[in-house]
């Protein structure tokens, strides 16, 4: 009687363990967060539109309610703002909020009330990045992935490790489709996919 109700209970743990070190190892994939976020901040600075605007911009974070999505945006958030609350990219004062992601017409309607012009899509949800438009209005977005192999999602922008290293990724088609301009100094450092 006692090894039936132990069966269960281990088949619980066997399978939550199975999931944090998934998780773990999905996150262990990624740049980490300080960096990712450095690096956003520099080549956001490459975009000559981006330079060309005045006035402050805003660095939207969209993440999910929870899981490893929040975390990833909750961690890449924190970093920015220590980051631009001293510094600023291509001499324009930057603003960074954070956005949970609940349906992809709420996160649309966010982006466009803040005017959101750098955009960074926090692990995990590549599925709705394609729903983004790249521009409202009059305002181009820069859409940054969190994992370089999801430039092809539709972001202009991705890091990735190459072996130990991060490496930049630059989707020049969906660059070009939404206008963006990078300076080629940019385009030698990143790793161009169409």
């Amino acid at each position: 009687m006692k090894r039936r109700t132990r069966q269960p209970f281990l088949l619980l743990i066997g399978a939550l363990g199975a999931t944090t070190l998934a998780a773990a190892a999905w996150a262990a994939s990624l740049v980490p967060p300080p960096l990712r976020a450095a690096i956003i901040v520099r080549s956001s600075g490459y975009e000559r539109g981006f330079v060309e605007r005045g006035g402050e911009a805003v660095l939207a974070v969209v993440a999910a309610k929870s899981g490893p999505s929040a975390e990833d945006g909750q961690a890449v958030a924190g970093v920015l703002q220590n980051l631009l609350a001293e510094n600023k990219i291509a001499g324009r004062k930057v603003r960074v909020l954070q956005i949970t992601h609940q349906t992809v017409e709420k996160t649309v309607e966010a982006l466009k009330e803040q005017d959101a012009e750098i955009v960074y899509f926090a692990a995990g949800l590549e599925d709705i990045i394609k729903n983004v438009p790249s521009q409202s209005g009059s305002t181009k977005r820069i859409l940054v992935c969190a994992d370089g192999a999801d430039v092809q999602a539709g972001c202009a922008i991705g890091v990735e490790l190459a072996g130990e290293r991060p490496r930049l990724v630059l989707n020049l088609e969906q660059a070009n489709n939404a206008g963006l301009r990078f300076e080629p100094d940019f385009l030698r450092l990143a790793r161009i996919v169409r």
